[in-house]
């Protein structure tokens, strides 16, 4: 399979569209298509053309942050998992949004598909990895063994088995039966930090996984015996496979993307962004190219092979919301709190929030074309002075209960009155917005798989 008819070349640089960072990325098998899934509560399916690909279509029915999408083969569906506790099932062709599955707020951060397209497993904070049955959109299983959070799920290329990877830094495997778990897990292997990220290799015989100590290691599935390639750097946080190459890559906290290969263990090829971290990774069919994502508000193509003489770092560096050095507190407030989810201007900019532009004086719930929470909709606040004052002080969890907004609080009067002059200015209706000020800010050090 080629991973573009019109060749590498033809492939999008970078993947532009979403209105905040993007968690994870996924290519469909053939290239052609890719599957976004970002910090603004959206998923992007895309065609993989154009220098900046195009939109297919967005995916919007999660209400905080999409952690990961995968798609489901032999179908035109996918499966995304959120912050918001729940786990999605999509109509690719028409972006509809099938199911969604919601019984506990507690965070998901990993979604995976079976190798034949019938089930999902997802990977949640709440010490359990649950199992749907992608057709009938229900869970069918569920895995508890591991003590806190289950950071990442895969399934054996037959089927047969389920790996669980989590805080607790234990590797578990879970045998199935027709999707079901059909008997104890087995402890593959225990590391003494947290392990991010599971994946199995061709062949079926090795697991790969990186760790939260910076850890990259390889485990032999029928000795159990572990070799360490990389370790005790910066948090891995992704992880890709490259069946056709024989490579797999891992992308770490500090933005360095190692690529081995899978027979030898050798490092092949190494990249590093100091505009870190790197949350997904997805390489293209042939495994030339890969894209990777993280703070950024889009998707980046790396060439592994061959090398270009002059890699340019496309990240943008800073972000809106990690400029600082600005006079003005409030601006800083903004830039530190809201910036990431709210614009100033009239466009919405596809944000996890609206607009801020003519806040003051606006009834809650009713910037146009903005999926608001049922709570907003039709709450009677009407934003003030004094109601956006409440809204920081005790938080959108007690002001507005029900809200997607996530729960930010300032406890200073000082910063909260300053905070406010400054969305009184850039977003009155009757002046020009000023940019966000500030001088680059020291680079950013991730240490947690977010």
């Amino acid at each position: 399979m080629l991973s573009n008819p019109a060749g590498a070349d033809a492939l999008p640089e970078r993947l532009v569209g979403h209105g905040g960072p993007v968690k994870a990325v996924a290519l469909s098998d053939d290239g052609t298509r890719a599957l976004t899934a970002s910090f603004d509560y959206s998923i992007i399916l895309w065609d993989m053309t154009g220098p900046d690909g195009t939109v297919a279509t967005q995916l919007a029915g999660h209400d905080a942050a999409v952690n990961d999408v995968a798609f489901v083969p032999g179908t035109d569906k996918a499966v995304s998992v959120s912050d918001d506790g729940s786990f999605a099932i999509w109509d690719l062709a028409t972006g509809d949004l099938e199911q969604r599955i919601a019984d506990t707020p507690v965070k998901v951060l990993d979604v995976a598909v079976s190798p034949d397209g019938r089930f999902a497993a997802a990977a949640r904070w709440d010490g359990t990895a649950r199992i749907f049955d992608i057709a009938e959109g229900r869970e069918i299983a569920r895995a508890e063994g591991h003590q806190g959070n289950v950071n990442a799920v895969a399934f054996a290329l037959d089927g047969r088995q389920l790996f669980t990877a989590g805080y607790d830094g234990a590797i578990r495997a879970w045998p199935l039966d027709d999707g079901r778990i059909a008997g104890s897990s087995r402890v593959l292997y225990t590391h003494g930090w947290g392990v991010n990220v599971i994946t199995p290799l061709p062949g079926g015989t090795l697991l790969a996984f990186g760790s939260q100590n910076g850890v990259t290691g390889l485990v032999d599935l029928p000795t159990l015996e572990t070799v360490e390639l990389a370790a005790k750097e910066n948090p891995v946080l992704s992880i890709a496979v490259s069946p056709r190459a024989g490579w797999f890559a891992t992308g770490s906290a500090d933005g360095r993307i190692r690529v081995f290969d899978i027979e030898t263990g050798t490092l092949v090829e190494e990249y590093g962004d100091v505009y870190g971290p790197v949350w997904g990774l997805s390489f293209t069919p042939d495994g030339k190219e890969l894209y990777r994502v993280g703070l950024d508000d889009f998707a980046i193509r790396w060439q592994v092979s061959p090398r270009r003489r002059m890699e340019a770092i496309q990240s943008v560096y800073p972000r809106r919301f990690q400029a600082h050095g600005t006079d003005d507190p409030g601006e800083s407030e903004f830039l530190r709190k809201c910036s990431v989810c709210h614009t100033l201007t009239p466009d919405d900019g596809n944000r996890a929030g609206p607009t801020l532009f003519g806040l003051f004086g606006r009834k809650a719930g009713t910037v146009p074309g903005y999926p608001y929470s049922k709570a907003l909709t039709e709450s009677d606040i009407v934003w003030t002075e004094d109601t956006v004052s409440q809204l920081f002080d005790h938080g959108p969890d007690v002001v507005t209960p029900g809200t997607k907004m996530p729960v930010q609080r300032l406890k200073s009067v000082e910063r909260r009155d300053a905070l406010i002059a400054y969305l009184k200015r850039a977003t009155a209706t009757d002046a020009e917005t000023p940019p966000p000020s500030g001088r680059p800010a020291p680079e950013p050090g991730e240490t947690t798989r977010q």
